[in-house]
């Protein structure tokens, strides 16, 4: 083998190398550009998407009554007391808390007075909430960081499931008991 015949094979082999390189580079960055531009499959704060609720065991299920009044809700201003219209007989504190996704309801069992109208003021610690009780028709949803109240009168007694429907999952229940 002559001199250049060895210089023309050592030429090869490079460019046959560094061809190798340019065709890993480019599969590499073939897969690694989706990973980073879809790699991160984290919900937005807030979600709002419904979670169904787990099926209850019919030893617990709570009695049920058809609702006889139906809520109102407003927005709870900062100047006014809150009251959407109706005469409650008193008014109720309920903190959705979400401090360190420990969600839950503050408090979490209410009790109420057959007969008794309550004005429930709902207030939301960081996160979207909502105030939940199916069996009596309420549905109150609260923003992150905002207040809402409802008033509502319960004429049926009875214990009634509590849930935030998108943290139910994750605990946010409680009851509601009408004596």
């Amino acid at each position: 083998m002559t001199s250049q015949s060895v210089e023309r094979l050592a030429e090869v082999r490079v460019d046959h190398m560094l061809l190798k390189k340019l065709v890993l580079f480019v599969v590499l960055i073939g897969i690694v550009t989706p990973v980073v531009a879809c790699g991160e499959n984290v919900p937005p704060k807030g979600n709002h998407d419904a979670v169904k609720p787990a099926p209850v065991p019919a030893s617990q299920q709570p009695v049920t009554a058809p609702p006889v009044a139906a809520p109102t809700t407003a927005p709870v201003a900062a100047t006014k007391s809150g009251s959407s219209g109706a005469l409650a007989d008193r008014v109720v504190s309920v903190g959705l808390q979400d401090e360190s996704a420990n969600y839950a309801f503050d408090p979490e069992q209410l009790t109420f007075a057959k007969g008794e109208t309550v004005t429930i003021e709902l207030t939301s610690q960081n996160e979207f909430h909502s105030f939940t009780v199916d069996s009596l028709g309420l549905d109150v949803e609260v923003e992150a960081g905002e207040s809402t109240s409802v008033t509502y009168t319960f004429d049926t007694a009875g214990t009634y499931d509590l849930i935030c429907i998108p943290h139910e999952s994750l605990g946010m229940v409680g009851t509601i008991t009408v004596q």
